[in-house]
């Protein structure tokens, strides 16, 4: 079964441009606000290093159309990010783009502090006429993009106080907390956004505050990945076989840190050495603790560099630091 009748069986008539609101499917009957005891989170990501084909086009890209300030540079890996952290690291060492119906990364996310910066983020993509995919998850909002290499990026800003519950009624709908049913992959009111944008100059960088906010994993067998990243800590929030499917929080309200489909095909190999796509990422965690925790959950890991490497059950490289 294709992609795109896969998700059309699940979700109805929902939007096809993008299916990360699928993480906004928790039971039938839970409801957000049970959800926001703790505003502090255990782990978030650091830089997430990727392998590109052209390190010039690469920087075009994230410098002008996202925004991001180029902070380091070297003939072959550049940094980015906002003017006091690196989010992004590419490396030029793929020789073709990123390949379709592989394991590895589906795509990760850029998200915004705020309405004003989110509707900066936008308004950046249009002053350039750049493509992108608008989408309302209920949960959060979301702008969809390619890499020039065909890696998708998001631009998210967190909602998880519109959310209340999913009903699950001839495909998904979500209720949000003014009692509408809303696909789970809406049409996001790109008008709407725009109306909290502050400051139009796009030559400005991103806000400081902006940080990658979640991964989404195209998993071999989503099972055990599920298994595993709920073994190095992180907390279940949606557990969905039947779709394939399932994501995991790091402790906020906004549960949606760690998603895993499969989508693309069960137990699919990583994409062919050479093509563009996820070199690494990195998980840092809040306390020492907590990341001792997580390597006696894990069979084997070498030491290097500060930190801990490892592979997930897909294979995807993991860098374990704590603050």
């Amino acid at each position: 079964m294709q992609r795109k009748d896969f998700i059309k069986n699940i979700f109805g008539a929902s939007i096809l441009v993008s299916m990360d609101g699928f993480s906004s499917i928790a039971q039938a009957v839970s409801n957000m606000s049970d959800n926001k005891t703790s505003s502090s989170e255990f782990a978030s990501f650091g830089a997430i290093h990727l392998n590109n084909t052209s390190l010039e086009k690469s920087s075009l890209f994230w410098t002008k159309i996202v925004g991001m300030k180029l902070r380091k540079a070297s003939d072959k890996v550049a940094e980015f990010g906002t003017e006091n952290r690196t989010l992004v690291v590419v490396h030029e060492d793929a020789k073709t783009g990123f390949k379709k119906g592989y394991s590895g990364l589906y795509h990760f996310a850029v998200h915004a502090p705020n309405k004003a910066e989110f509707a900066r983020m936008l308004h950046r993509l249009m002053v350039n006429n750049y493509p992108y995919s608008p989408v309302d998850h209920t949960m959060s909002k979301s702008i969809y993009l390619d890499d020039p290499d065909g890696i998708n990026i998001e631009f998210t800003l967190e909602t998880p106080e519109r959310f209340k519950r999913v009903i699950a009624k001839r495909g998904i709908q979500i209720e949000d907390m003014e009692g509408n049913l809303r696909s789970a992959s809406d049409y996001l009111n790109v008008n709407e956004v725009l109306k909290d944008l502050e400051d139009r100059d796009v030559s400005k960088i991103i806000s400081k505050d902006s940080y990658l906010g979640h991964l989404h994993l195209y998993a071999n067998n989503v099972e055990h990945s599920n298994i595993f990243y709920k073994n190095i800590g992180f907390i279940p929030f949606n557990y969905l076989p039947q779709f394939m499917y399932a994501d995991l929080g790091a402790g906020g309200a906004y549960q949606h840190r760690i998603a895993l489909n499969s989508w693309h095909g069960v137990n699919k190999p990583l994409a062919p050495k050479g093509s563009a796509g996820m070199r690494h990422f990195q998980i840092n965690f809040s306390t020492k603790e907590k990341l001792n925790q997580t390597l006696n959950n894990v069979s084997e890991y070498e030491k290097k560099e500060g930190g801990y490497w490892f592979n997930d059950p897909t294979g995807n490289k993991i860098f374990l630091t704590n603050s």
